[in-house]
């Protein structure tokens, strides 16, 4: 069956800065991952942007909060943000660069924080009617590598060296059990009674059980057999700013293992390793070992060094030597 209708792309050129979107437009689910240069993005996008993934805070991937936050003024907006530690403090500051005296005059704008310290997760809330003051909400032990999750789509994460630590994440859309559309008009169910079963059906523990409808007792296998079929969905992972490391590859392979798609940094060749493993970043073969190793369907690269000026070919061309299914 077909893929979940989900749409995903980098958000510039390979050699600018990077990050990519995530929009389920069925969900009302409009999600970044890093916050560099932005204005590429249609400002009606941005102004849907619910969700922001972010890695790290060097300002390729963290300039932009200033754009975003421009563009949510003057409609009320709740706007969920993640990563490690001290992104809190980071985004507390940009928010403290402006002045806010008029804000009772401005639709509620609320940025919700949820980081990783050294173990934990903790909560902070920033709100406009505050003067975006830092408010602590809670701390609790950080004992999954899940980060966000709802009823579609979880969001883990693994932390990687990059001088400091930072975050790499992927994106998991959950399988989903649907009906056949045809075949489940012979059940003549009503309003939410098709919600009551598919809500059985989804339940594991009813198998061996029988189902009312009409006025027969039909099996959990007859119906989930006859009656519905499994959505596959998708893994997107996200890796940029790390050094090639044991421990790292490790890290990332067990993250980003079986991904649909992998998007990973390349921003040097391999004829200067050195220069990347000076400053913490992976090579061309590096991210296609990575791919390959990870058993990952398609891998598309980024972050391409300035070095090599607008020349994308040159480095998609090498990583193609060790992984054929690169964008």
């Amino acid at each position: 069956m077909a893929l979940p209708r989900i749409k995903h792309y980098l958000i510039n050129e390979k050699y600018d800065d990077p990050g990519i979107v995530i929009e389920i437009e069925t969900l009302g689910e409009y999600i970044l991952f890093d916050v560099g240069n932005i204005h590429r993005l249609d400002r009606h996008l941005l102004r849907k942007i619910n969700k922001i993934f972010i890695t790290h805070t060097h300002m390729d991937h963290f300039i932009g909060f200033d754009y975003l936050l421009r563009n949510k003024l003057g409609k009320p907006h709740t706007v969920d943000i993640f990563g490690i530690s001290p992104l809190a403090e980071n985004i507390y500051c940009k928010l403290q660069g402006y002045t806010w005296n008029l804000v009772e005059f401005e639709p509620q704008i609320i940025f919700n924080l949820k980081q990783w310290n050294e173990g934990l997760f903790e909560y902070y809330s920033f709100d406009i009617k505050k003067k975006f003051a830092k408010d602590f909400i809670k701390e609790e032990k950080a004992d999954t590598d899940v980060i966000y999750e709802n009823q579609f789509y979880r969001v883990r994460y693994a932390i990687l060296d990059h001088k400091i630590w930072i975050m790499g994440y992927s994106f998991e859309y959950k399988d989903r059990l649907l009906f056949k559309k045809d075949k489940i008009k012979e059940l003549s169910l009503k309003g939410e009674e098709f919600g009551i079963l598919k809500k059985w059906l989804e339940d594991e523990s009813n198998r061996g059980k029988t189902f009312p409808v009409g006025e027969k007792n039909l099996s959990y296998e007859f119906l989930k057999e006859e009656y519905t079929y499994i959505q596959k969905g998708i893994k997107i992972s996200y890796i940029t700013d790390v050094l090639y490391s044991k421990e790292n590859k490790e890290k990332i392979i067990n993250l980003v293992k079986e991904s649909d798609v992998l998007y990973c940094e390349a921003p040097f060749l391999e004829e200067d390793e050195e220069q990347a493993s000076k400053v913490y970043h992976l090579t061309s073969k590096q991210a296609a070992e990575i791919a390959k190793e990870a058993n990952v369907k398609k891998l598309i690269v980024f972050h391409f060094s300035r070095r090599y000026g607008k020349n994308t070919e040159k480095i998609l061309e090498e990583v193609r030597k060790y992984f054929p299914n690169t964008e």
